[in-house]
């Protein structure tokens, strides 16, 4: 049987708190990007899992994705991981996530950052919810600006969280922006503590460090995570 701290050295954030020199600090920003149905929000539910199985916090944003369907990745995922690893208690696994995961769901074309700094609000004022990190599934960065994007991180500093966020490449293939990062995000660069690139290949999902902490993606391979439950695979 395996206990929830030996999934969380398997997690890929341990290796990539090594590779990127530390994790995320309060406030920081971390991006997956990756092509279209490539993962990224089972990535992000992984990131948030590690978060919640510790007994922390967790708000997140769907956008253009219902409450039910994301909340169906967190069970499909913990069975899995509950399965798969034979995790001792799954069910108290699971009473853990629960209690500490908020799920909001918005149309694209309805959040605002506006909005989410009044439900950050009445979380704090009527449920005294202070989220460790928040999840930002789905934005559009072909639309966005760097001014929405240094809002996000400024209210994720001021909620004193983590905040991760998904973007999805260009389909026209991987042209770099002249940041050298690969478009959509490259233009935000400068606001984009981590960067992480997604690639399906060879029945594993490959995970690469683009930008680490100090700027320059680190000298060390990437990491091979299992297609289903996004740890690390064993070999």
């Amino acid at each position: 049987m395996t206990c929830i701290a030996e999934i969380h050295e398997r997690s890929p954030l341990r290796v990539l708190d090594r590779s990127i020199h530390g994790g995320l600090a309060r406030g920081e920003l971390g991006v997956v990007c990756a092509g279209a149905g490539a993962g990224k929000t089972a990535f992000l539910v992984g990131v948030a899992l590690d978060v919640l199985l510790r007994g922390c916090r967790v708000l997140h944003i769907a956008l253009d994705q219902p409450v039910d369907r994301v909340r169906n990745y967190y069970d499909e995922i913990l069975a899995e991981l509950s399965r798969a690893e034979e995790l001792e208690k799954p069910a108290d696994a699971r009473l853990v996530v629960e209690r500490n995961r908020r799920i909001h769901a918005y149309q694209r074309t309805a959040f605002s950052i506006e909005g989410l700094a009044r439900s950050l609000s009445f979380l704090r004022s009527h449920t005294d919810v202070h989220p460790d990190l928040i999840v930002v599934d789905g934005y559009d960065w072909s639309h966005g600006c760097e001014a929405e994007i240094a809002s996000l991180r400024g209210l994720s500093l001021a909620e004193d969280s983590v905040l991760w966020m998904s973007a999805t490449l260009d389909r026209e293939g991987p042209v770099p922006h002249e940041s050298g990062f690969p478009r959509p995000v490259g233009r935000y660069e400068a606001l984009i503590d981590v960067l992480l690139r997604l690639k399906g290949a060879d029945g594993t999902v490959h995970l690469s460090v683009l930008k680490g902490h100090g700027g320059a993606a680190p000298d060390r391979p990437g990491l091979d995570l299992d297609p289903t439950t996004l740890l690390l695979v064993r070999r």
